[in-house]
């Protein structure tokens, strides 16, 4: 069955008042009887609900003549409602609920999704995720179950599904109790007895919590209260769990501590977890809209892993954004947060097996124990972060085949890639594409690195230099540099040595930060028919250029053009803006000064610089005027 189009998504509640939601709009069910025929095919799972089912859940043991029309009434109401993807079909004795494979979320079933990882963790030994998972699991309720509808369907269903959530309670719980949070959950141990005085179960953990907190004549008077409550209430005395703890505590048996006492914060013993996080820059300056962004896309519950993009051109601030997101969200991913250069755009990319390596050697799998083949590898990683929280900065990713392998599979997991490439070919991640700096913000930086007070002093040399980095973070980096390891020059020199076109590239490097370094290690990834495009992007003048205007001077038919200047749009190389009642590719400004460095040493002639013309241009032969800088 074909998924349900996101405009009518569907979610479905029953862990609280019966509701539906679609696009997210409360849909009307009506009264309480639609909402039980939804209720009843919803927890049917599948199954065919016989009208003689129905009837007693909508009317119990007094259905009025008219019961079989009226059912179908309701029948018909919900189908309406729910929309043509979800199917409520006629299946002789009843009615059946069928749903699509995507689209409709379930309350219920997601809260036992939840419910079972967080189960299996426990069991597993990692009461950290598992304390996790579960506190998701009973976050998925919003009150009684099955508010709304008739009674003999409540009475059949709620105390069923009401022990469901106290199950997985005690077990968030116990999580609790190993990771040593005895202090933390003894109120609210003692508010659930008070709920639930017959549960033997919250008994034996509010014995245990008070016992670790150094409590042991109130565990013991704990016990006394649980044994009074039984006999008076089943004339029974309390099962054999609940008095074999008795006797621990009055022994002080060692299985009354956690089971490890050396868990780290995450649950799991053994080495600390990786927190591989470079530094955020100190001075990181603007942005905060795509903080906020990344920060909430990091953060947000999710049903799958959290995969997020930043992409964008050499030295536009992609790995320092991505960092100070990372450090935002550290303390979301207790089971560690890892650093990986890709090295992407340079000559020797990291190949998917040996990241891999790195990274399962950094999951504490012994150097001589990881799996040889980059399908091993990739089997034994998955096995390896199933069920934690970790954080991956995938910084400087070549393109989606080098990256794929590295992506968690499972939810809890995040991954924060940065590329100069657009990884459109990427299934699903969210994306931040990242551009120049404003204008204020591009000052704000300078004047941090600078100085505010050289700045102050010389407020028109300053906007020059500023403007001359056009909004590049690292252009803008190596200047503030440059002003404030040379405090005797004036901030004029500066700015007069970067107006020179033929020299301001030179101008931007300092130590090992070098704007044509970065770009030239970007253009030697691009096949030849790329770089010549750029190259001759550069010589048709500073506004945007039509593709037209670049099929005469590449000598290329427009379809071509367009293929090839739609390519370094994709890799960041240009951008496409609106122009003349159409769209244009505009350079950045200092990439088109490294282009123009590149066309006059390797082409040696150059096309005549055209005007932008408003109809299509005769084609130019290439190569027609010689580039005289």
């Amino acid at each position: 069955m074909s998924a349900v189009a996101a405009e009518d998504s569907l979610t479905l509640n029953l862990l609280g008042p019966i509701e539906a939601h679609r696009g997210g709009e409360p849909v009307d069910l009506g009264g309480a009887k639609p909402r039980t025929v939804l209720a009843a095919l919803l927890l049917a799972r599948s199954r065919v609900v016989p009208d003689t089912e129905l009837t007693a859940l909508l009317w119990g043991e007094s259905p009025p003549v008219t019961c079989s029309a009226q059912i179908h009434t309701y029948a018909s109401r919900v189908r309406r409602l729910l929309g043509p993807a979800v199917t409520v079909e006629r299946r002789r004795p009843g009615y059946l609920l069928r749903l699509p494979d995507q689209g409709v979320g379930i309350d219920l079933l997601t809260f036992r999704q939840y419910a079972a990882r967080g189960a299996a963790a426990l069991t597993g030994g990692t009461p950290g995720t598992a304390a996790r998972v579960l506190r998701q699991a009973l976050g998925v309720w919003r009150g009684t179950a099955l508010g709304g509808v008739c009674d003999p369907l409540a009475d059949l269903e709620r105390d069923r599904l009401e022990e469901e959530r106290l199950t997985t309670l005690e077990q968030r719980l116990s999580a609790d109790l190993e990771l040593g949070r005895h202090a933390e959950v003894i109120p609210e141990l003692m508010a659930l007895i008070a709920a639930h005085p017959l549960r033997e179960g919250l008994r034996g953990q509010l014995m245990t919590a008070l016992y670790r907190s150094g409590r042991q004549a109130d565990a013991l008077a704990a016990y006394r209260a649980a044994r009074a409550t039984l006999a008076e209430e089943l004339g029974l005395e309390p099962c054999a769990e609940l008095q074999r703890l008795h006797q621990a505590l009055l022994t002080g048996h060692p299985s009354l501590l956690p089971r490890t006492t050396a868990t780290t914060a995450t649950g799991r013993s053994g080495p600390p977890p990786p927190a591989e996080l470079p530094p955020a820059p100190a001075d990181f300056t603007g942005r905060e809209q795509q903080v906020a962004r990344l920060t909430e896309a990091l953060t947000g519950e999710l049903p799958g892993p959290a995969v997020h993009t930043v992409t964008g051109m050499p030295g536009v601030g992609k790995t320092a954004l991505a960092l100070v997101a990372a450090h935002r969200v550290a303390d979301h991913y207790p089971d560690g947060q890892i650093h990986l250069d890709l090295r992407g755009s340079g000559p020797d990319p990291l190949h998917p097996a040996d990241a891999l390596g790195i990274l399962l050697r950094l999951l504490g799998v012994p150097e001589g124990r990881t799996p040889g083949t980059l399908d091993e590898r990739v089997r034994a990683y998955r096995t390896r972060i199933a069920g934690r929280r970790l954080l991956l900065v995938l910084d400087d990713a070549a393109g989606e085949r080098q990256l794929r392998p590295l992506l968690p599979a499972t939810g809890g997991s995040a991954a924060l890639v940065t590329s100069r490439a657009g990884l459109h070919a990427l299934e699903g991640p969210g994306r931040t594409p990242l551009g120049p700096m404003s204008a204020a913000d591009a000052r704000a930086l300078f004047e941090k690195l600078a100085g505010r007070s050289r700045v102050s002093a010389e407020p028109g040399a300053a906007a020059g230099v500023v403007r001359a980095c056009a909004g590049l973070p690292l252009a803008l980096r190596v200047a503030g540099g440059r002003a404030a390891a040379r405090p005797h020059w004036p901030l004029a020199r500066l700015a007069d040595r970067l107006a020179e076109p033929d020299r301001t590239l030179a101008e931007l490097t300092l130590a090992d930060l070098s704007l044509t370094d970065r770009l030239w290690t970007a253009y030697r990834r691009l096949d030849p028919r790329s770089r010549r495009a750029l190259r001759f992007h550069s010589a048709l003048g500073p506004h945007p250029l039509l593709p037209h205007a670049a099929a005469g001077a590449l000598g290329t038919d427009p379809d071509r053009a367009e293929e090839l200047l739609a390519g370094l749009a994709e890799a960041h190389w240009c951008e496409v803006v609106r122009w003349r009642g159409g769209y244009g590719y505009r350079l950045h400004p200092l990439v088109r000064l490294f282009a123009r460095a590149r066309l006059a040493e390797e082409e040696g002639t150059v096309p005549l610089p055209l005007p932008v013309p408003h109809a299509p241009a005769p084609a130019v032969r290439a190569g027609a005027v010689r580039h005289t800088g």
